[in-house]
């Protein structure tokens, strides 16, 4: 489990980057699918009430439209945990299958795009859905269900969380020593262990965030082609996970 103690700083130190990466190309790809389609497509809690909303209503066609986003999604989780499994003896390049499906996919809409000049084709909106939920299951599968990188409610959830798990921590270590020791543990904060998790959760919100401005930017000024930036960092980390060797800990060698 690379966000645990049982991992080792090296490993944990490689799955941030590959986390705060990833949740930087979901910012990215939601927002621009969003601006280029108007749906977004990688969190599905908001589709799975608007197809409650469309049966209710009796909108047969948006109930459908959200139907399919939600199998796509579910699709995509399934080819990312079956690529993880198929590649979970090797040294090297385990996440490198999926990170490319999900770079072919996405390369694959912004050509679509280029060429339909920004038709809203449903078939895009599922390629983007099946792209988020490969990427989300990769990341759940890799970090032990500790990081999603698709959407933020979690995120932010455990951010409120581990800020009052902070006022406790200072709070109890400085008890009777003063401002003295309150400041002590106030400058210890940012490198306590106790909080590596709410460091990681409050850099996958900015990654989020940063992707979710950047994206609708390129593509406003670039169109299509502003799909290049989140496939060029999909390679990039392809790159990387086929030169990373990473150390298995004991019990957990099939999981990865």
């Amino acid at each position: 489990m690379p966000f645990s103690t049982e991992s080792t700083p090296a490993n944990r130190r490689a799955y941030t980057v590959l986390a705060l990466l990833l949740a930087g190309v979901a910012g990215a790809v939601n927002a621009t699918g969003f601006v280029a389609l108007g749906l977004h497509t990688s969190h599905m809690s908001g589709n799975m009430a608007s197809l409650g909303e469309s049966l209710a209503l009796g909108e047969r066609r948006m109930a459908v439209l959200a139907a399919q986003v939600l199998g796509a999604f579910v699709l995509g989780a399934v080819t990312a945990s079956a690529l993880l499994d198929a590649s979970r003896h090797r040294a090297r390049g385990r996440h490198a299958a999926a990170l490319l499906v999900e770079t072919l996919t996405l390369g694959g809409i912004g050509v679509v795009l280029a060429s339909t000049h920004g038709a809203r084709d449903p078939v895009l909106m599922w390629g983007l859905s099946f792209a988020m939920g490969l990427q989300n299951a990769l990341v759940t599968r890799v970090s032990g269900a500790v990081v999603r990188t698709t959407h933020v409610t979690g995120v932010l959830t455990d951010i409120g969380i581990q800020l009052v798990r902070m006022v406790a921590w200072v709070r109890d270590g400085a008890r009777g020593q003063g401002v003295p020791g309150l400041l002590r543990q106030v400058r210890a904060l940012p490198s306590a262990i106790e909080f590596e998790r709410t460091r990681l959760h409050l850099g996958l919100a900015l990654a989020f965030l940063l992707g979710a401005t950047g994206g609708p930017v390129l593509y406003v000024h670039h169109g299509p082609a502003a799909l290049g930036l989140p496939c060029a960092v999909l390679l990039l980390l392809t790159g990387l996970d086929l030169g990373y060797a990473g150390h298995r800990q004991p019990g957990h060698a099939s999981r990865a």
